[in-house]
């Protein structure tokens, strides 16, 4: 049985329902009153924004002044701008980045290439050459960089002041597989490491059979390496070239290829009888 209590209570929450609905209702109609104006007169509005903003983008102050070019050494400033198509005036809303980075990566000094906008009007472009760490001997001559990636023909005027790389087949570098370029960074960390024991490195010979074998500028004899360990068998070496100080052009060659020994080879020599005596 519903009693007074109740009945008042009811009263009361339809009370508020009502007030809520007419408030949802104000609220609409409010809305509505105060977007129509924008609804009426949106076209001219839209038409005014354009306006703006194709002024604001064809406006001088937003046009290239200054293309800055970083870390050239091996290729000039102007010959980067020139492949990346760029030129004073252009606005600068319509540069892309990505697409200069492209162009400019195709240069074969190039390693890396960052482009960036400055605004109001300063492009800038950052570059990382590549180094070059020796030069690979095939039917001509190319530079090849410390991660084993041979990327440019040895021009003519250009530097040759670098060990060579010889032994190696085209067929091998042509599409540059992973394990040649670990082969030749590998070989290049053993030409690093013999010119910290002082010894200027003329060649590094890869072996068919695997190995390699060194020859040093200012020692006539032939190092065969074979491969790995080049810290231990460098430390031999050292020593073997100790012993023999002063008599090094005795020597036609040294094996380090063992665990725990240096095989050397000397040359054949006149002995006093006018014989020919030699020793291996």
């Amino acid at each position: 049985m519903e009693t007074f209590g109740h009945r008042r209570e009811n009263r009361k929450r339809g009370g508020q329902h009502l007030r809520r609905l007419w408030l949802v209702l104000g609220m609409f109609v409010v809305l509505c009153t105060g977007l129509l104006p924008v609804y009426l007169w949106w076209p001219q509005l839209a038409r005014s924004g354009r306006s703006v903003m194709e002024s604001l983008l064809s406006d001088s102050y937003f046009s290239v002044r200054e293309i800055k070019v970083r870390g050239k050494e091996k290729v000039g400033g102007s010959e980067i701008v020139a492949m990346a198509g760029l030129s004073d005036g252009v606005m600068i809303w319509k540069i892309d980045p990505i697409m200069i980075e492209k162009k400019v990566a195709q240069h074969p000094w190039v390693k890396q290439v960052v482009v960036r906008r400055e605004f109001p009007h300063r492009v800038v472009i950052e570059v990382e050459e590549r180094v070059a760490k020796a030069i690979v001997v095939l039917e001509r001559l190319y530079y090849v960089d410390a991660d084993g990636f041979v990327f440019k023909e040895v021009g003519k005027a250009e530097p040759m002041d670098l060990p060579l790389l010889t032994g190696l087949k085209r067929e091998d570098l042509l599409s540059q597989p992973r394990y040649i370029r670990e082969k030749i960074q590998e070989a290049l960390r053993l030409g690093d490491l013999v010119k910290g024991a002082s010894l200027a490195l003329s060649e590094i010979h890869f072996l068919a059979e695997d190995g390699v074998v060194l020859y040093p500028m200012n020692y006539p004899v032939a190092l065969y390496m074979g491969w790995g360990d080049w810290e231990k068998k460098l430390a031999r070496l050292e020593r073997i070239l100790d012993l023999w100080q002063g008599q090094e052009s005795r020597l036609a060659g040294l094996n380090l290829n063992f665990s725990d020994q240096v095989v050397a080879k000397v040359r054949t020599v006149k002995n006093t009888a006018g014989q020919l005596r030699s020793h291996g």
